[in-house]
């Protein structure tokens, strides 16, 4: 989905079409989603809402609303599944689906898919929200291909296995997803300026600089189907291929919360006023799926972006809000420099989702029925309908729930 937020919020508001746009997850902070027009004016993906402001004086700062961009990446994604049993929900404005079923095997029947699949967007999904489709032999082509088409915006383009070859002269390292700049310099110190000169790099030198990450770095420049020569990568030198099966949560990892404050914190109230915060957010998710964690981990970062990042095991499994305070308040006062903090993040892993045990003693027992009882509360009636004193006073906006482009998450 292209300038999806922004698209969003357009499409929901026609006094916000043709207008310069940015969607910020708090207006103090940076903007995650400008529009079209205002990326035209020049503004980018994390541009600063002050820097933005001068840049282009009209543009319209909103904040974010995830409930809305869920629902509409539902109604996208219905209309994929019309056409694919199988389908993967990539992040929260992209996903794969597996059309060679429906297409018969025939490249010109999956353009003509795309086509329909433009047209139904536009039809149920909204006139002002585009997509670029990229269609290929694999997902790594096929995202590749969605951004090769012509124009700005609204693309569609076809990579078949016999065009895989040009891509060698048309793509740098940092147009494959995972290469960033900071990986790409340190191909570079090691003589790889070019996709093609990673594809003929030896396997064993880069499993040696990069551990397993060299592997997947080989696969992504023979793009998983042929090598720099034109001849098949052998099946054991293959990535195995994802299934695309709908998420279950049993296969979730980790459940987290982070937040970039609108301004930098000092006071202990406020620190660990944010910190219950986001505790109750990840109990709060944990608790919904049936799952507990018995790893920890703390982030927090200043102005200047110095951090500080420690992950503990803890003796217990645990998804209670206080218990997940106290374990991330534990790591901050461990930490050697209590920094002014401008982001902080908590994340629980290590997850087992079998029935939690009841304790064997009342004064055990009474926080689960507590934590229980509000649940259903919130449940019923809202979150934050009932919630930890601790919180009075404590800015409602802190913590709120955010959305982000990278791959789903609880």
């Amino acid at each position: 989905m292209n300038s999806y937020f922004a698209s969003v919020e357009q499409q929901a508001n026609p006094l916000l079409r043709g207008r310069p746009v940015g969607v910020c997850e708090h207006l103090g902070g940076i903007i995650i989603a400008p529009s079209v027009e205002a990326k035209r004016a020049g503004i980018k993906l994390g541009t600063p809402v002050w820097e933005a402001i001068p840049r282009c004086p009209a543009i319209v700062l909103l904040p974010t609303d995830p409930d809305k961009y869920r629902s509409v990446t539902e109604r996208f994604n219905r209309i994929l599944r019309d056409y694919a049993d199988e389908i993967e929900r990539y992040s929260i404005d992209e996903s794969f689906a597996d059309i060679t079923e429906y297409c018969g095997g025939s490249w010109d029947n999956a353009l003509l898919l795309g086509l329909t699949i433009k047209q139904r967007m536009r039809r149920e999904v909204g006139e002002w929200v585009s997509c670029s489709i990229g269609i290929g032999p694999n997902k790594l082509v096929a995202k590749v291909a969605a951004d090769l088409g012509e124009g700005d915006i609204d693309r569609i383009c076809v990579i078949k296995p016999e065009d895989i070859a040009s891509l060698y002269d048309r793509l740098s390292l940092t147009d494959i997803p995972g290469i960033g700049k900071r990986l790409e310099k340190s191909l570079h110190k090691l003589g790889i300026f070019t996709l093609r000169q990673l594809a003929a790099y030896p396997i064993a030198n880069l499993l040696n600089r990069f551990g397993v990450w060299g592997w997947v770095l080989k696969q992504f420049a023979l793009f998983d189907v042929i090598a720099s020569d034109s001849e098949a990568i052998p099946l054991e030198m293959r990535l195995p291929r994802p299934e695309y099966r709908p998420r279950n949560d049993e296969n979730i990892k980790s459940i987290g919360h982070a937040y970039t404050l609108p301004r930098i914190i000092r006071q202990p109230r406020e620190i660990k006023g944010l910190m219950m915060k986001l505790s109750e957010k990840v109990g709060r998710r944990m608790r919904r799926i049936g799952a507990r964690g018995n790893v920890m981990s703390y982030f927090h970062s200043d102005r200047e972006y110095a951090s500080f990042h420690q992950q503990k095991k803890l003796g217990d499994f645990i998804s209670g809000s206080a218990e997940i305070y106290k374990a991330a308040w534990g790591i901050f006062y461990s930490s050697p420099n209590h920094r002014p903090i401008k982001i902080m993040g908590i994340t629980m892993s290590g997850l087992v989702f079998d029935k939690t045990p009841e304790p064997l003693w009342a004064h055990f027992q009474k926080p689960l029925w507590a934590t229980a009882a509000a649940d259903k509360i919130n449940d019923k009636y809202g979150d934050w309908t009932v919630y930890p004193g601790r919180l009075l006073g404590v800015p409602e906006e802190w913590g709120r729930d955010t959305v982000g482009f990278g791959r789903m998450r609880i």
